[in-house]
């Protein structure tokens, strides 16, 4: 229907930001569209506008007036994509792709960090019960779809590197060696890593310790007694914890145990105790070094809350859908953080104040849907009765 003419200026455009979407997804979403006038730059567009809007495909098809109908998107997208194996190294090309040149080119360490990101799902698997895991309850159900992410940190700045469904079953140690596998393809040096409370079992230990990774993992405490809360003792220390595992057997890892005062803070009073397992840090680090470091991670954890955020609503069924939704948003955070960069260089000598020229997460998926309101223009709305509330 259109190609994207990318220009640099600055002046960041709506426009600009909708072509720049399209320019990192087209080339390389395995689109097998047949027997349809409906083109993948149409299907990037609809989705962005549905990611500004927070709303399904269908909704974002029944706002716009010249898109494609919503039940003949929902079988072109159906029958266009590929697999889900194949559309997820898709998905990591486009992350790879988006990747600053500085973070590939291997000339220095990033801190990292791990995460496992579930979405509450409420129905039956699509075709394998392996596409759902079963986890805490949460919004009214305990059946999820997982993805696992890595990002890393620079400049304050966070990008997310990869991204794989997890299945059913799966272990923790098989998705850390995937992600650090893909962390060793892209060429990129760990300088720390960081994991959930999610990750804390003897196969992931050993999986870092063999490959001689600096680490921070807290310690999930649970219970009323024993365990890690026999650590808890006196103040702040650097000491040694074992792991009992009956599968696995035992481990003895380096252990931070920080003590820390509430003094009224998120309305709480007394002290609050946290245990780390960690290796390979340097010996000058003090324990309350550690509790900071690691908060470091929450930084991170802000990137799954916004992506939430720009996330196409769906109640398909179909796993391939809901990963590509997922990507998608993933992709759109990192195009933010990309063009929120250029800027802040661009603004370095300017006179127009930050205040007035910053980018924000909801605005630049405002300015996409904007983009694509002009292209499709926004369908009336029928009434059918005659409505004298307006003129």
């Amino acid at each position: 229907m259109f190609k994207p003419a990318i220009k640099n200026n600055r002046k960041l455009q709506s426009q600009q930001v909708l072509d720049a979407l399209i320019a990192v997804v087209r080339p390389y979403l395995p689109l097998d569209l047949q027997n349809t006038r409906i083109t993948a730059e149409d299907i990037i567009a609809v989705l962005g506008y549905a990611s500004g809007n927070r709303i399904s495909m269908d909704a974002a098809c029944h706002e716009l007036k010249k898109a494609p109908s919503a039940n003949r998107l929902r079988e072109v997208l159906a029958t266009a994509l590929p697999d889900r194996t194949t559309l997820q190294r898709a998905l990591n090309r486009i992350l790879r792709s988006q990747t600053p040149h500085f973070v590939k080119k291997g000339k220095r360490s990033y801190y990292i960090a791990m995460d496992l990101t579930l979405i509450p799902y409420h129905g039956e698997c699509y075709e394998d019960e392996k596409e759902i895991i079963r986890s805490e309850a949460k919004s009214g159900t305990t059946h999820f779809h997982g993805y696992a992410t890595v990002s890393i940190v620079h400049d304050h700045q966070r990008y997310v590197l990869a991204l794989r469904f997890v299945e059913k079953g799966e272990s923790m140690k098989t998705i850390v060696a995937w992600l650090l596998n893909r962390l060793k393809s892209m060429g990129i040096s760990i300088r720390c890593a960081y994991f959930d409370k999610g990750f804390c079992s003897v196969p992931v230990f050993k999986t870092l310790q063999r490959r001689k990774l600096r680490f921070i993992v807290p310690i999930p405490v649970r219970g009323k007694s024993g365990g890690v809360r026999t650590l808890f003792k006196s103040a702040s220390r650097k000491t040694t914890y074992t792991f009992n595992s009956p599968k696995h057997g035992k481990l003895e890892v380096n252990a931070v145990v920080v003590k820390k005062y509430s003094k009224g803070r998120y309305k709480r009073k007394g002290v609050r105790w946290f245990a780390y397992a960690v290796d390979r840090l340097p010996k000058s680090v003090e324990p309350h070094q550690v509790f900071e470091m690691y908060r470091q991670r929450f930084g991170i954890e802000t990137s799954y809350r916004q992506m939430n955020q720009v996330r196409t609503r769906t109640t398909s069924q179909n796993p391939v859908i809901r990963l590509l939704l997922v990507g998608l948003a993933f992709i759109i955070f990192n195009l933010y953080i990309t063009n929120r960069e250029q800027i802040a260089i661009c603004l370095k000598n300017s006179v127009t104040p930050i205040s007035k020229a910053w980018l924000s997460l909801r605005r630049l998926v405002r300015m996409i849907a904007h983009a694509v309101e002009k292209l499709f223009a926004l369908a009336d709305v029928v009434f059918r009765h005659a409505h004298f509330a307006l003129s």
